[in-house]
C-alpha cells in the first residue's frame, strides 16, 4: 500500500498541474477576447457614428463640421482607396506615391538610428566629449526641423534627398538621446571589473556599452518611425516632391475631403506595419535582452 502510494502521489501532482496550466491558459484566452471584442465594438461604433452621424439633422445643426463635405464618410472612402489602389475612374494609382514616401522614410530612420547609435555610444563612452558636443548638440535638437526644410530644399532641391535627410534630422536625435542614456546606464562596478580583467577602453566600449546602446535605441524605434513619417510626409508637403505629401496638397487644393481621409489611412496602415517589422527586427536582434 504504501508503494502504491507514493507511486500514485506524483501522478497527482501531474494531473494538478495540468489543470492549473490549463486553468491559466482558459484565464488568458477569456482576457485576449474579451480585449479583442472591445476593440471591435470601438471600431464598429465609430464607424456606425461617422458614417449615419451626418445623416441627423440635429447633428448638423449643432456641429457644422459633421457633414459629408467635411469629414466623408467610411464607405466613400473605402470606395475611393479601391480606386487610388487600382488607379481606374481616371485616379492616378497611389503606390507610385506611396513608393517614394516610404523609401524616403526608411533611407531616413535607417540612417538616424545607425548615426544615432553610434554617437550615442562615443558620447556615453567618453564623458570630455559629451561636455564638449553637448551645448551644439542641444541647439541644433532645439531648431525646429520644419524650419529647417526650406534650407535643405534649396542646398539639395526638390527631391528624395531632401525628405530623407529631414527625416534623418528627426529620428538622429531620438536614436541619439536613448542610445546616450543606455550607455550612461551601464553601472560603473561593471566597468571596473572589465578593467580589472585587463579590458581596453575599445572593448569595454564595444562589449559592454555597445550592448546597452543598441537596446535603448530599438526602444526608441516604434517613435522614430512615426515621427520619420510624418517629416518626410511634412516634407512632401513643403517641397511638393512626390509622395502621399502631393497627394494631400492635391486634396486641400479640390477640397477633397474622401481623398485626404484616404491617403491618412493608408499613411496609418504603413506606419503600422513599419512599426510591426522593427519589433519582429528588434526582437531577432536584441534576442538576448531581457524585457
Amino acid at each position: 500500500m504504501t508503494l502504491n502510494k507514493m507511486r500514485s502521489e506524483p501522478l497527482s501532482n501531474d494531473v494538478k498541474n495540468k489543470q492549473r496550466r490549463a486553468v491559466r491558459r482558459h484565464r488568458l484566452f477569456r482576457s485576449r477576447a474579451t480585449i479583442f471584442t472591445w476593440w471591435l465594438v470601438i471600431v464598429a461604433g465609430t464607424l456606425a457614428v461617422w458614417q449615419y452621424g451626418p445623416e441627423s439633422n440635429w447633428l448638423r445643426d449643432k456641429l457644422p463640421f459633421f457633414d459629408p463635405f467635411f469629414i466623408s464618410s467610411p464607405s466613400r472612402i473605402w470606395v475611393y482607396m479601391g480606386k487610388l489602389m487600382t488607379g481606374s475612374n481616371g485616379i492616378s494609382s497611389v503606390w507610385p506615391f506611396l513608393g517614394y514616401t516610404l523609401r524616403a522614410t526608411l533611407i531616413g530612420v535607417g540612417a538616424g538610428v545607425l548615426a544615432g547609435v553610434a554617437v550615442g555610444l562615443l558620447l556615453s563612452h567618453s564623458e570630455t566629449t559629451a561636455k564638449v558636443f553637448a551645448p551644439f548638440i542641444t541647439l541644433i535638437n532645439a531648431t525646429p526641423r520644419i524650419a529647417i526644410i526650406p534650407i535643405i530644399a534649396i542646398i539639395a532641391g526638390p527631391t528624395i534627398t531632401t525628405t530623407a535627410i529631414s527625416s534623418f534630422l528627426v529620428v538622429f536625435f531620438i536614436a541619439f538621446y536613448n542610445g546616450y542614456a543606455g550607455g550612461r546606464s551601464v553601472r560603473p562596478e561593471i566597468i571596473q571589473n572589465a578593467r580589472l580583467l585587463g579590458a581596453s577602453p575599445i572593448e569595454i566600449m564595444l562589449q559592454i556599452r555597445l550592448p546597452y546602446v543598441a537596446a535603448w535605441t530599438f526602444a526608441s524605434l516604434p517613435n522614430a518611425i512615426s515621427f520619420g513619417l510624418t517629416t518626410v510626409v511634412t516634407a512632401e508637403l513643403l517641397t511638393g516632391q512626390p509622395g502621399m505629401g502631393q497627394l494631400i496638397t492635391d486634396a486641400l487644393t479640390n477640397s477633397n475631403a474622401t481623398l485626404t481621409f484616404s491617403v491618412v489611412v493608408l499613411l496609418a496602415v504603413a506606419g503600422l506595419l513599419l512599426v510591426i517589422a522593427s519589433d519582429a527586427v528588434q526582437k531577432r536582434v536584441l534576442h538576448w535582452w531581457e524585457r
